[in-house]
């Protein structure tokens, strides 16, 4: 929603099982910067994730994608933020369908079950 577009200083987003529809924001937005946590799972969300918004934030801890019809490709950059030693800026959670979203290091999620193991 583009009323989230104020919210600057935004740090957690939880929107998970609210039936939502439509596509998010493809341009580079004032909140995705602040973003520590975004849950949108079990919505309606469709068309391509920005990943390229959350490349070169450290804050990111939390990113839960599943269940929805987003689609693109989890980068190794934020793959790498898995890594345990990060500590801080390390990112917790990542969850994709990735029978939609290519992922080497996501929690998979397939018909809104979870998979066994990570992505491809």
């Amino acid at each position: 929603p583009t009323s989230y577009y104020g919210f600057e200083s935004l740090e957690e987003l939880y929107l998970d099982e609210n039936d939502f529809v439509g596509e998010l924001p493809q341009t580079a937005e004032p909140f995705y910067g602040g973003l520590q946590e975004l849950s949108i799972h079990s919505n309606k969300f469709s068309g391509r994730f920005p990943v390229e918004h959350f490349e070169d934030t450290l804050r990111i801890k939390v990113l839960s994608l599943h269940n929805n019809d987003l689609t693109g490709i989890i980068s190794t950059n934020i793959c790498d933020r898995r890594d345990a030693s990060l500590a801080y800026t390390q990112l917790n959670v990542l969850t994709v369908d990735c029978d939609k979203m290519t992922c080497s290091c996501c929690t998979c999620y397939e018909d809104g079950q979870l998979v066994t193991g990570t992505g491809s």
